[in-house]
């Protein structure tokens, strides 16, 4: 469930988009909610990080939009924003507030969609993901960015992670299945890695936090595809 909030001071417009909102739900089967407030202090002052889409008008009457989305900032860097406006000029100010997008008044569906669509794939992306692991010493729960790798010996399942490791039993078939597919990749038989510790590829190994493992050579192609996708999502991430 996708919960979104529209700043804007014009009813109309705010009835407007929280239709789009509504026909895109139906559309595309994303889960979502919205609310609308008419002012930014109101929300502003109310605000719990509790967002995940956030859409701005910039001229609001009671404190300007880019000033606003500063403030935003300061209480979640996290929230996906996008902004509202007639006067372009005034949106592509928005890399200064890591705006995802601008929507141009007045507001059309083709165009709202084909937005929401992206804003959609940002939300998805940018939300923690966590990871619950059953281990021989009980039920362990990490974000998905601290586990470095995973190995098996004889059904016997290490996870790895920079701070410490955890035993437990079982294939590596199953803690395959348990992961995300965009980060971690099977690369033999015996280890699942993170793709985002790779530091080194060689003929046919690949070196995860100063640990190289070999690479079936059956393999490579996709795991260099995948490499690359993932390097692709964090670059975009990482520059907007």
């Amino acid at each position: 469930m996708l919960e979104i909030a529209i700043i804007e001071d014009e009813e109309k417009e705010a009835v407007r988009l929280g239709g789009f909102l509504d026909r895109f739900s139906q559309e595309s089967g994303v889960e979502l909610r919205h609310c609308w407030h008419n002012g930014a202090a109101s929300f502003l002052d109310g605000y719990q990080c509790q967002y995940d889409l956030v859409f701005m008008d910039i001229r609001l009457p009671d404190m300007d939009g880019m000033k606003a989305a500063q403030r935003l900032r300061e209480l979640d860097s996290a929230v996906v924003l996008v902004f509202v406006t007639s006067l372009a000029q005034y949106a592509v100010q928005g890399y200064s507030v890591d705006a995802l997008d601008y929507i141009l008044k007045p507001v059309s569906y083709p165009a709202f969609a084909l937005k929401m669509r992206r804003a959609v794939e940002r939300c998805q992306q940018k939300r923690e993901r966590w990871l619950l692991l059953n281990t021989n010493s009980g039920a362990v729960q990490l974000r998905e960015f601290e586990l470095c790798y995973v190995e098996i010996f004889d059904h016997h399942i290490r996870y790895h992670t920079q701070q410490a490791n955890y035993d437990a039993y079982g294939t590596l078939k199953s803690v395959e299945g348990g992961l995300p597919r965009h980060s971690f990749f099977r690369c033999n038989n015996q280890c699942i890695i993170n793709l985002r510790y790779v530091t080194k590829i060689g003929a046919g190994t690949v070196v995860v936090d100063g640990r190289e493992f070999s690479l079936s050579r059956m393999r490579k192609k996709a795991f260099l595809e995948q490499l690359h996708r993932f390097a692709d999502l964090s670059w975009e991430d990482g520059n907007r």
